[in-house]
């Protein structure tokens, strides 16, 4: 006798569409996600990543606007990185800091920068208003192995931080922040140069590093890192 055993609904993606709201990007448009718990579901992780899911906590998510595609998803060829005479300027500024990979554990030094990140660089934003236990809830919930690149100056000083997934042939930079008076330096992009190195010197493939919007130059910086691919109607494609 075949032994048929029932399977639990929650091991089964289910996908939602949230409700239209207010593009968080560009001006006057609204967006929308497709969206999944992957809580009891983790092995899709990566699936859903190679066609352009992002996390948040416990949930995967992709734009599906009615009349835009501006988002294109956008990741790194690890392997075939190379540093550009630009971003080895950037490596220059920072040559006395040092980063970590800790545990992804929130504490008050993550929460302290965060805040000053978000006035500084998204002042009236959503997250601009997040409390420490909602902070703590976004860097600690994940299904999947998640740890913290953090950053400090020659002092010690804690001044960036990358919170990042760490899948079995991928890397996925989830969030990152750091203090706005390194900006003109180019700390931002010196913390991608280090996802970039580590995962190279671990022999992963890609760094998935979010969406691209050609529109916006505050996205647009990651056509930097190449070789580079974007996600075209379902196919990744060389940028």
């Amino acid at each position: 006798m075949i032994d048929i055993k029932p399977k639990n609904v929650l091991e089964q993606p289910i996908f939602m569409l949230t409700k239209a709201t207010s593009c968080p990007y560009l001006t006057g448009n609204v967006e929308k996600r497709i969206a999944t718990d992957i809580s009891y579901n983790k092995n899709t992780y990566e699936e859903l990543s190679i066609n352009g899911f992002r996390r948040v906590e416990n949930w995967m998510y992709k734009p599906v606007c009615d009349n835009c595609s501006a988002c294109k998803s956008y990741r790194v060829d690890i392997q075939n990185f190379k540093i550009t005479k630009s971003l080895k300027r950037v490596s220059k500024n920072f040559e006395n800091f040092s980063h970590k990979l800790v545990k992804n554990v929130s504490n008050k030094e993550h929460y302290k920068l965060f805040k000053k990140y978000q006035l500084d660089r998204h002042a009236g934003g959503s997250m601009s208003d997040m409390d420490e236990g909602e902070f703590t809830s976004m860097i600690e919930t994940s299904p999947i192995k998640t740890s913290l690149l953090e950053f400090r100056d020659k002092s010690k000083k804690l001044v960036g931080v990358v919170l990042l997934d760490v899948d079995k042939k991928n890397l996925s930079a989830v969030y990152s922040f750091f203090d706005p008076d390194f900006n003109k330096f180019g700390l931002g992009n010196y913390m991608i140069i280090q996802c970039l190195l580590y995962g190279k010197s671990k022999n992963y493939e890609y760094l998935y590093l979010g969406y691209y919007i050609e529109e916006l130059s505050s996205m647009s910086y990651k056509s930097r890192f190449k070789p580079g691919q974007i996600l075209e109607n379902s196919s990744w494609q060389n940028f």
